[in-house]
């Protein structure tokens, strides 16, 4: 399968921010799948998709079904315990401008999110993820090459039909850095 569709947003310098919400990704309503090594001009490790009408029959209770409220797109993202997002070549970097999450299973998941260029940490941020209710995180980090998601912690929501350590991704917004 060939996800890599969409813009190569780290080198077109016309590109000011592209807005991912995963809606050009194959609608897959019996399953969910990984997103490609390569996706969006990017490599992707851990992250998965699936669609809406996936997460109403299989997991209707669950954070997952929730993110579908308020939005466009009939798929998300998801990671369990820790994802990552790369440049595909050493020497590009871009921009992390924000991203709209929720936790599937669990009220007040955290989440580590960590900026990195050249192997070396350059931004890290904390945030209390709520089930079931997509937050927008402003992070506005200039010329990254990686970032690194981490779920940590949290209690069982009532009612969500399960427990663990879920994150859903509802949009990422990412740009090009523009080197001087």
């Amino acid at each position: 399968m060939n996800n890599n569709k969409g813009p190569t947003i780290i080198l077109d310098p016309s590109v000011k921010n592209a807005r991912i919400t995963f809606e050009d990704l194959p609608n897959y309503i019996e399953n969910w799948c990984y997103i490609s090594n390569i996706y969006r001009g990017l490599k992707w490790a851990g992250i998965a998709f699936g669609h809406q009408l996936y997460f109403q029959k299989h997991l209707p209770e669950s954070g997952f079904t929730i993110a579908f409220n308020h939005r466009g797109s009939q798929n998300i993202g998801f990671f369990e315990n820790h994802a990552s997002i790369d440049s595909q070549c050493a020497f590009n970097t871009f921009n992390f401008v924000s991203l709209t999450a929720c936790a599937a299973w669990n009220d007040d998941l955290q989440l580590t999110t960590t900026g990195y260029r050249n192997s070396i940490e350059i931004n890290k941020h904390i945030t209390t993820l709520l089930f079931g209710k997509p937050q927008l995180i402003l992070f506005n980090w200039k010329g990254i090459d990686k970032i690194t998601f981490k779920s940590s912690g949290g209690t069982a929501h009532p009612g969500s039909g399960g427990s663990g350590l879920h994150v859903v991704i509802a949009q990422l917004t990412i740009g090009p850095h523009n080197s001087k």
